[in-house]
C-alpha cells in the first residue's frame, strides 16, 4: 500500500513540475525590470573602445608589404642561396607557411627539428633551396611550418603559399 502511494506521489508531482512549464508567465516567475532595454546611439564625443589613460601608443605606419616587410639585401640572399658541399641528413616534407614578419633573417620553425640547427629547405615545386636556421617550434610532426619572409623571398615563393619542401640538417 504504501509502495502504491509513493508510485501516486510522484506521478502527480512531476505532472505538476510539467505542466508548470507550459504555464504563461503569470508573475511568479516575472523579472523586477519592467522597463524595455533601449538603444543608446553614440555621440560625436564617444570614444569606442575607451583607451586606457596607461596604454601605449604606437605611431601609424605604412602597410605592410613584400617589399617593406624585410631589408634582406641581395648579397644576404646570395649567400643563403649558395650551394652547399653535402646534401645533409634530410628531415623529411613539410609544408611552410609565412611565418612571424618580425624576424627578418633566414629560419624555419618546423616540428621536424627538437634543436635549433643550420640546415637547407628545398622547394619541391622548383628545386629552389636556402640556407637557414632550423628553430623546433614544439608541435607534433605534421602540424606544418612556418618560413621566414626573407627565406620565402630567397626561394622565390609568394608569402600567400603553402609551399611544400624538404628540410634537410646541415
Amino acid at each position: 500500500m504504501a509502495t502504491n502511494i509513493s508510485k501516486i506521489i510522484t506521478v502527480l508531482f512531476a505532472a505538476f513540475v510539467l505542466g508548470a512549464c507550459s504555464m504563461p508567465n503569470n508573475g511568479l516567475l516575472k523579472s523586477k525590470n519592467t522597463t524595455d532595454p533601449v538603444a543608446q546611439t553614440p555621440t560625436q564625443t564617444d570614444t569606442r573602445p575607451k583607451l586606457r589613460p596607461d596604454a601605449p601608443t604606437e605611431p601609424v605606419s605604412e602597410p605592410l608589404t613584400e617589399q617593406t616587410a624585410t631589408n634582406v639585401s641581395d648579397a644576404q640572399i646570395a649567400k643563403a642561396t649558395k650551394p652547399t658541399e653535402r646534401a645533409g641528413q634530410d628531415k623529411g616534407l613539410t609544408i611552410a607557411s609565412l611565418g612571424l614578419l618580425n624576424q627578418d633573417w633566414f629560419w624555419l620553425s618546423t616540428p621536424l627539428v627538437t634543436t635549433q640547427t643550420n640546415g637547407r629547405v628545398v622547394v619541391e615545386k622548383t628545386g629552389a633551396s636556402v640556407n637557414l636556421t632550423l628553430l623546433p617550434n614544439g608541435t607534433p610532426a605534421g602540424s606544418g611550418s612556418q618560413l621566414s619572409i626573407a627565406a620565402m623571398q630567397a626561394l622565390g615563393v609568394p608569402i600567400t603559399d603553402l609551399v611544400p619542401v624538404r628540410v634537410f640538417i646541415q
